[in-house]
């Protein structure tokens, strides 16, 4: 499957291009009739006509008025424009022939006439009002004057007479169109929509070309974008609706000097032909023709910013049809080379060729004055750029199809990627739709991944996502993308990991079709001559009900895609309470460290009683920590998550630290009795654990032999080697080493029989129901015996009644702790409870070794 492309082939770029032609004939047949009719005439209002040529620039408006010779003419479109450096006055005898007030407006393309000065007068030589448009620096257009026109009232029967004045140094030529207001209006918001039109068809294509410039750095397309936005530009300016664009300095200075943004415009064109064309790949003598009709037109843009426009305008249409002539001549010496991007440019080309006739020709009086006329550019330029565009798009086609396919697709599985499922699963979340986003694990991918090739593993993961696609052949499956001969509901995340979108949010029912997909992906894949099972488990979010954004969603899916690896359950839906309980606790990182900084934990004592003597033979050390907030936390929460966050190293050093501290405070006051101590397997891993220890009780003064540290039965599988070793250290230190929690983890003799342990310690769940178990006192027993028979002292936790601490004794065992003699004690309270037994004889704590140690 490839990544199927808007445009794919010449056929349809063909057919959209016609099919944009077709829209404007249709949109202009359709609304032509909406565009107020446009006449120098108004009904009810007679109009005569005059005009004066002054060659001289010299006339002011009093001996135009007293002393110039008027021309009568029946249309102001008779009126003889030309270039040149002269002002033309147009006299208007107005006279409302209805008896009715009317409000009407004088309606002038005038965006490029530097100059406009209008005077009204009573038939008495009033003065009545006066208006100055124009486009010279010490006027300039506001967005109020667009499109530019005046506005009057006559009475009735009321005459007036209007004095134009008009100077340009380029193009003269200006239309005089009287309406009534309202007409006017509807046309100012008709005009207004065209050119919005326009300014955001080619701020959108020119942002594209910009887009794949980036994407490609191919510097056609930002030729292409610099034609456009320069196009916009010159059209803003001829127009006069650049000033919605641009501050009116510079909409101004853009105004002054529309010869050289055309000859700018000239210049890229030429540019990008040479470029799209491949020109510049080949040492030719139309390659030098090129670079010296670039130079040209370089030179004569430049040049029109200083000469007067009237001259540069001349050059401008004697350089047009040479411009015309080049083009040609690139496409028809490139036509070979090209190939059918030759016909798509040359086709592109079309609206612009006949669309930059009208400008000329309206110049020059060869065609009447008409909005038509005056917006032929304009729409000539929208066409070619939009097909300039389409070619441009079918290009990029060709260039970025295996680029996009990458990106959206993964390369093991063919199938669609992340990426496409995250916008999938916008666009749903956009539409409100209520859905599942299901996330699919193959059962022990990642165990057997590494020992797979690339061609193994191609073969497994394709025979999962076509079998898990056909189990997933449903109404209720979101299609994340159609290909060219079938439908794609999975899309893959990672290795071993899909996802697809279930589009319900009822959790039986999702729940339901989940465990069908399962049962039916349940079957084996061969592969080398030996068969995978194919199994997995699902984890699921819920939309709107657990969230909102695509992440947040993801996440959620993932977080109960792991509760299904330690649990039996196959499919899990997202937990919140689960989750706000892992938050919680999260939020608890920051706080134990700076409990643990600031020694802000505590160590309670739990006494252990010597069984044969009823002394106390020591205790066993608990951390404790009183949250500001929480209360009391659990240590099996916190050493849990300090665990998990890599703190329990700091945590056990902080337990070493103040336990070895209050011993030397206990030895102190004589009573030396046995500290234990619980580390875990990762402190095992300590650097230099045992120096770190030995340094600490030497720091504090307490003899070596009064410590043991307990080992849980985990630990002894983590890593022998290293423990067999710490163990041997801890033993040079005359530091004891017990079993903590037997019977709950990994028990091994092997274990037992080959590490220099000193102490067994039976676990509670073993304990608290000792006396009414038969089962339980035969397995403690038979611990007991096995633990003596290889030298090793036997501790019995979780004693709570006399009756249990009497068969312990029965049954040989040695120390005993649990509620029946005390609860954990803080220090102080400990410190007490010792006091209280001091008439006690308390057992030696040395003891001899282990037999054969």
């Amino acid at each position: 499957m490839r990544y199927q492309s808007l445009i794919p082939n010449r056929s349809l770029w063909l057919s959209v291009t016609l099919l944009i032609v077709a829209s404007f004939i249709i949109a202009g047949i359709r609304f032509g009739g909406l565009f107020p009719s446009l006449s120098s005439f108004a009904p009810n209002i007679s109009v005569n006509y005059g005009y004066f040529v002054d060659s001289t620039n010299s006339h002011i408006l009093g001996y135009v008025k007293e002393s110039a010779i008027f021309r009568n003419i029946d249309d102001p479109k008779n009126i003889p424009w030309q270039l040149g450096n002269k002002s033309y006055w147009v006299k208007m005898d107005l006279e409302n022939m209805a008896a009715d007030h009317r409000h009407m407006s004088l309606y002038f393309d005038t965006p490029m006439i530097d100059r406009l000065n209008i005077y009204q007068y009573t038939p008495d030589g009033e003065e009545i009002r006066q208006w100055n448009l124009g486009d010279s620096v010490d006027l300039g257009y506001s967005q109020g004057n667009m499109p530019p026109s005046v506005r009057f009232t006559l009475d009735a029967f009321e005459q007036s007479t209007i004095y134009l004045h008009i100077y340009s140094t380029g193009i003269p030529v200006m239309p005089i169109w009287l309406m009534d207001a309202e007409e006017f209006n509807v046309l100012a918001q008709l005009i207004h929509t065209l050119w919005g039109g326009f300014i955001a068809i080619m701020i959108l294509v020119a942002v594209y070309n910009l887009a794949v410039y980036v994407s490609l750095k191919e510097r056609v397309y930002l030729v292409y974008a610099g034609y456009v936005l320069t196009a916009m530009v010159q059209l803003g300016a001829i127009h006069g609706f650049g000033i919605y664009l641009f501050p009116p300095v510079l909409q101004t200075f853009f105004s002054n000097n529309v010869v050289a943004l055309t000859f700018g415009l000239f210049l890229l064109s030429l540019l990008f032909a040479h470029l799209y064309l491949r020109v510049h790949k080949v040492q030719s003598l139309l390659k030098q023709i090129v670079h010296y009709g670039i130079m040209v037109l370089l030179g004569l843009m430049l040049m029109s910013f200083a000469l007067p426009e009237h001259i540069s305008g001349t050059f401008l249409i004697a350089v047009q049809p040479v411009f015309y002539a080049l083009i040609g001549l690139l496409i028809w010496r490139r036509w070979n080379v090209g190939g059918r991007w030759s016909g798509m440019f040359m086709f592109s080309w079309l609206p612009l060729i006949i669309a930059g006739l009208f400008p000329p020709l309206l110049v020059t009086g060869v065609i009447e004055y008409t909005l038509l006329s005056r917006y032929a550019f304009m729409l000539g330029t929208v066409l070619a750029v939009l097909c300039m565009a389409l070619a441009l798009a079918e290009r990029f086609r060709h260039q970025r199809e295996e680029s996009v396919y990458q990106l959206t697709h993964d390369a093991i599985s063919d199938m669609p990627n992340a990426n496409v499922l995250r916008l999938e699963i916008e666009s749903l979340i956009g539409k409100n739709v209520n859905f599942s986003l299901c996330c699919f694990q193959i059962a022990r991918f990642s165990s057997l991944a590494p020992y797979m090739s690339d061609k193994e593993k191609r073969h497994l993961v394709g025979e999962v996502c076509s079998r898990l696609d056909i189990a997933l052949d449903s109404d209720e499956v979101h299609v994340l993308e159609v290909g060219y001969r079938q439908s794609y509901r999975i899309a893959s995340i990672k290795e071993g990991q899909f996802g697809f979108i279930v589009l319900s949010a009822d959790e039986e029912k999702v729940q339901l079709l989940l465990s069908s997909v399962l049962d039916e992906l349940d079957s084996y894949v061969e592969l080398n001559n030996f068969a995978i099972r194919i199994q997995g488990s699902i984890g699921t979010s819920l939309h709107p009900k657990d969230g909102n954004r695509t992440d947040v969603l993801f996440n959620k899916a993932l977080q109960a895609l792991t509760e299904t690896s330690s649990s039996s359950k196959k499919v899990s839906a997202y937990d919140s309470l689960n989750n706000f309980n892992r938050t919680l606790n999260m939020s608890l990182v920051a706080d134990l460290r700076k409990a643990i900084d600031n020694d802000e934990l505590q160590l309670y004592h739990q006494p252990q009683i010597d069984l044969r003597t009823g002394s106390i033979h020591g205790s066993e050390v608990l951390l404790r920590w009183e949250h500001p907030k929480f209360g009391q936390v659990s240590p099996e929460v916190f050493v849990k998550l300090a665990e998990e966050v890599g703190m329990i190293n700091d945590l056990t050093m902080w337990v070493i630290k103040r336990a070895f501290y209050q011993q030397s405070k206990l030895v102190e006051l004589g009573f030396g009795r046995r500290l234990s101590i619980n580390v875990s397997a990762s402190d095992i891993a300590i650097p230099n654990l045992v120096d770190k220890v030995a340094d600490i009780a030497h720091h504090y003064k307490v003899p070596t032999g009064t410590l043991s540290l307990e080992l849980t039965e985990s630990t002894m599988v983590s890593d022998y080697d290293r423990l067999n070793d710490v163990i041997e250290e801890l033993s040079k230190h005359d530091i004891e080493v017990s079993i903590d929690d037997y019977g709950t983890g990994y028990s091994s003799l092997t274990y037992l029989s080959q590490l220099p342990f000193t102490e067994l310690k039976i676990d509670r769940g073993f304990i608290q129901s000792l006396t009414s178990s038969p089962r339980q006192q035969n397995i403690v027993r038979a611990t007991t015996e096995m633990a003596k028979s290889l030298g090793l002292m036997v501790v019995a936790e979780g004693v709570e009644d006399l009756e249990t601490a009497v068969v312990l004794k029965r049954y040989g065992v040695d120390i005993a702790q649990g509620y029946h003699y005390s609860r954990p004690l803080s220090f102080s309270q400990y410190l007490l409870y010792l006091k209280r037994t001091v008439n006690q004889t308390p057992m030696p704590t040395k003891r001899s070794r282990r037999l054969g140690s």
